[in-house]
């Protein structure tokens, strides 16, 4: 997510950029409009704003942050093979600043507006003092990378099929119900797997992804929308293995669709929304926490067909919101990047030590 926000161009590096096929910014693109439009979902339906979208918006779990984490992890593959201090220096050092800073404001902001619901946990001054005991509901993804880093760097001299086979273990037990905090370290247990998966596979998935024709992305639609409607028909979405192989397809269906969509030159703005995630995932939440606080102070009530199309509405809003935002504000210091242009050192080197655990396939694009 990181390479939403480039390097100074005086900065020498020992990763030279690589150029990055436009079907990985679209799927990052199709990614973050989901993660945008599941907040805006979210909030409407706290300020009692129901529609049909509600329902839908569960069912996408099995989609937006499988996609999302793999995609960090095809981008981010060569960082791991930094030294540690480098991989710090180079990636989580930025994301852990912003997630305090960013997690520190949305909770400023949502104190200063009228409760949504009556036990308002944005609003409770505890949840800036323990972000890394209690992640943030909103922007737990960005903390959730420097911690996925970390293990795959810790790991990456392993067998390579050791790790994916811990982290599959883990991601069926939090998404079977079988561990559980009602917190965020839910989802980040789940999608582990699909960050790992992505360093393992990433050049491969590069390599085929090109491959792809627009029936491939049909098939692959309909098998994942078969067997979602079969799974919740019947009532197996908590059963063990069920949301873990839905998530594998969901990938699929996501690589696919956005290799199609990477042809189409009208939509190109989902590729450009790609390149944007990080500034769009900081500052998405902010109106959507607004209307919600309007709705519920003034009591209004909503007609059900503005109810069905308010999701879609405030999506759209709060997109071209971050997209301005990040305009204006881009070159401030310590708003979307940090403080002190030290900190950040994109003059890294490799770690030599010992063998590194993800090595691109043989004749596929090094990954970034």
């Amino acid at each position: 997510m990181t390479d939403d926000i480039p390097a100074p161009a005086s900065a020498p590096t020992a990763l030279a950029p690589v150029n990055r096929e436009p079907w990985i910014d679209v799927a990052k693109g199709i990614a973050i409009t989901l993660v945008v439009l599941f907040h805006s979902t979210m909030y409407l339906g706290l300020a009692g704003v129901v529609g049909p979208l509600t329902t839908l918006n569960p069912l996408l779990d099995t989609f937006r942050m499988p996609l999302f984490f793999f995609m960090s992890g095809i981008v981010g593959a060569r960082a791991v093979t930094l030294t540690y201090r480098g991989l710090f220096r180079r990636r989580l050092v930025l994301l852990l600043y912003l997630y305090v800073v960013w997690s520190a404001a949305q909770h400023l902001f949502a104190i200063a507006l009228p409760p949504i619901t009556e036990v308002a946990d944005e609003g409770h001054w505890w949840g800036i003092v323990n972000l890394f005991v209690i992640p943030n509901a909103n922007l737990w993804f960005i903390y959730a990378l420097p911690l996925f880093f970390t293990i795959a760097w810790l790991t990456r001299s392993w067998p390579r099929w050791l790790p994916l086979v811990l982290s599959a273990v883990v991601s069926v037990l939090f998404s079977s119900g079988y561990l559980h905090t009602a917190t965020a370290w839910d989802k980040m247990g789940r999608y582990l797997f699909f960050f790992l998966l992505a360093l393992q596979l990433g050049s491969w998935v590069r390599s085929v992804a090109p491959r792809t024709r627009w029936w491939h992305a049909v098939a692959v639609i309909v098998i994942y929308g078969a067997l979602l409607a079969l799974v919740v028909k019947a009532g197996l979405i908590r059963a063990p293995f069920v949301l873990f192989a839905l998530s594998i397809i969901a990938v699929c269906v996501g690589i696919t669709v956005a290799v199609v969509i990477s042809r189409i030159p009208p939509l190109d703005f989902v590729r450009h929304l790609g390149t944007r995630t990080l500034p769009i995932y900081l500052v998405h939440t902010f109106p959507m926490v607004a209307v919600a606080s309007v709705i519920v102070a003034t009591g209004v009530e909503v007609p059900s067909l503005l109810a069905a199309v308010m999701p879609i509405v405030l999506t759209v809003v709060a997109i071209l919101l971050s997209l301005a935002l990040y305009h204006w504000l881009r070159g401030v210091r310590g708003v979307f990047t940090v403080p002190v242009a030290s900190w950040v050192d994109t003059r890294t080197v490799l770690d030599r030590s010992e063998p590194v655990a993800v090595k691109p396939s043989p004749g596929g694009p090094q990954a970034r």
